[in-house]
């Protein structure tokens, strides 16, 4: 028995240069947010790279005192309360979502779907609004039972990143809720204590707090990864255009691509909280790679050129694989500015990327019900027209699939394998060939008993596999990051192309 369905797709493709001819052990320290994704890069790029995950305040500590070549933070120096006198520069390398999660039940059913407009938001954690089936709740969810229980705001206890951008956002969009709750207060970094707020330490203690049985009602702000590793459902947050926008990578993205950029590297977010382009999320923050500029008794040249390759590799080839711990490609425009910054390195030598495109395009499906069941996220996926490469050889653009959920419920776990075969991409004036379009399989998660191979990155030129599960009774989710690259020759227009998923 198999099931098919149908997506419409468009998708970067990523540069690569020479590996090192004597690479050099470089250390680093900080965020812990951003270890697994660290990780990733120095597995997939084969570099000898060290981190340690002890926070982003020590790691800027350890990077001043010169006792590691790099760190990982969301803050600079200043915002993090640490003098300074390393000559450094600060590169975004990853981007996430803050988002609003939240536990609500029905029925002793999860609610899942809530939309909040900035207005709501705000005055849900400055205790303007203290109830679920509150009318301005009810007036931007409409078809949505609501429960009659108090609303219990879950903040950090802790001084944040997280924080600092939550309140940012709210002193930016509504500053007159923000300012009568926490008069002159501003962005800050530690949520002002109140009655009726609920303060946990840290993004798992906030993350905790909210997935227990008994915190039904509560909601706070966190990353995305946070909220996605305990399942927790995320509210589509209303943006300055007046639309509802789910934390989805794209959106982000999009939404930072607003984002000004000082010359040491330094991000402006007031831009991005303010930003009424259509489909942006509101609430996005980068991760910077904080790097020295200068020599010194511990960091010479080889050891900088190891260190720029390794970053290299993270804004280029790397930005693919956060996708699979809950993080969002970088836009373009720091893309390029990141490598860019990275000559700045003593000793490097590094070429530039492609870097990847928000997505434009639009993702359609068809679901077939069945004892394997397959059925894929609701919502399109906007993508902006392909860019070009720095040499005029090639456009580009890149995406991903909308989430694909396989249950397998037949009797004896046969087990299953999902496959895709893509169409040439056609308009009105030309053609693409599907060999230009290429994938990167993902398994998002599966059942505690389900054992899945995820499918080689692979070009789409022939029947490719997304998957196989060898063990595969219960509930998969599945994406895939798509690439195209086009002819510079390619007549302009809209161009689309079939990709048929089959699960057999």
């Amino acid at each position: 028995m198999f099931r098919s369905l149908c997506v419409a797709v468009i998708a970067v493709l990523l540069g690569a240069v020479p590996a090192l001819a004597q690479p050099v052990r470089v250390g680093g320290a900080g965020s812990t947010t951003a270890a697994n994704l660290v990780e990733q890069w120095r597995a997939g790029g084969g570099h000898p790279v060290s981190y340690s995950a002890t926070g982003v305040t020590d790691g800027l500590t350890q990077f001043e005192a010169r006792q590691v070549d790099f760190a990982v933070s969301e803050l600079t120096h200043p915002q993090a309360g640490i003098p300074t006198t390393r000559p450094l520069a600060y590169v975004p390398v990853a981007a996430q979502a803050i988002t609003l999660a939240y536990n609500l039940t029905v029925g002793g059913r999860e609610l899942t779907g809530l939309r909040l407009s900035s207005t709501t938001a705000t005055k849900i954690f400055t205790g303007a609004l203290t109830r679920w089936d509150d009318p301005a709740i009810a007036a931007e969810n409409p078809g949505l039972a609501l429960p009659a229980i108090p609303v219990k705001p879950v903040v950090r206890a802790d001084s944040s990143s997280t924080t600092r951008q939550f309140t940012g956002w709210m002193n930016a969009v509504e500053p007159q809720l923000w300012q009568a709750f926490c008069p002159g207060c501003g962005q800050r970094q530690d949520y002002p204590t109140a009655s009726g707020l609920v303060a946990m330490a840290g993004s798992i203690g906030v993350t905790n707090y909210v997935r227990q049985a008994q915190a039904t009602g509560s909601i706070t702000y966190v990353e995305r990864s946070y909220a996605l590793n305990a399942g927790l459902p995320q509210v589509s947050l209303g943006n300055r255009r007046g639309e509802f926008v789910a934390p989805e990578a794209d959106a982000v993205q999009l939404g930072l691509l607003a984002a000004r950029q000082s010359a040491d590297g330094t991000v402006d977010y007031g831009p991005v909280f303010r930003d009424p382009t259509a489909g942006t999320y509101p609430l996005g923050q980068y991760f910077y790679l904080v790097v020295p500029t200068a020599v010194d008794s511990r960091f010479d040249q080889d050891r900088g050129a190891a260190l720029a390759e390794f970053a290299r590799y993270a804004l280029c080839e790397g930005q693919a694989v956060g996708l699979r711990v809950g993080m969002t490609p970088l836009p373009a425009n720091q893309v390029r500015a990141g490598v860019a910054a990275l000559g700045r390195i003593p000793g490097a030598a590094v070429t530039g990327c492609v870097p990847p495109a928000p997505p434009t395009e639009t993702i359609t499906t068809e679901v077939a019900a069945g004892e394997l069941l397959m059925s894929v996220e609701a919502g399109g996926v906007t993508l902006p027209s392909p860019v070009m490469a720095a040499d005029g050889s090639v456009l580009t653009t890149s995406g991903r699939l909308r989430t694909i959920t396989i249950t397998d419920t037949r009797a004896g776990d046969p087990g299953w394998s999902l496959s895709g075969q893509l169409t040439d991409f056609t308009g009105p004036s030309g053609r693409i060939d599907r060999a230009n379009a290429a994938w990167t399989p993902i398994v998002l998660d599966r059942a505690p008993n389900q054992v899945i191979t995820e499918g080689s990155v692979a070009d789409l030129a022939t029947p490719r596999t997304l998957a196989v599960a060898t063990r595969g009774a219960g509930t998969a989710r599945l994406t895939a990051r798509l690439d195209l690259w086009a002819p510079t020759s390619t007549p302009a227009g809209d161009y689309s192309a079939l990709l048929t998923l089959t699960a057999i």
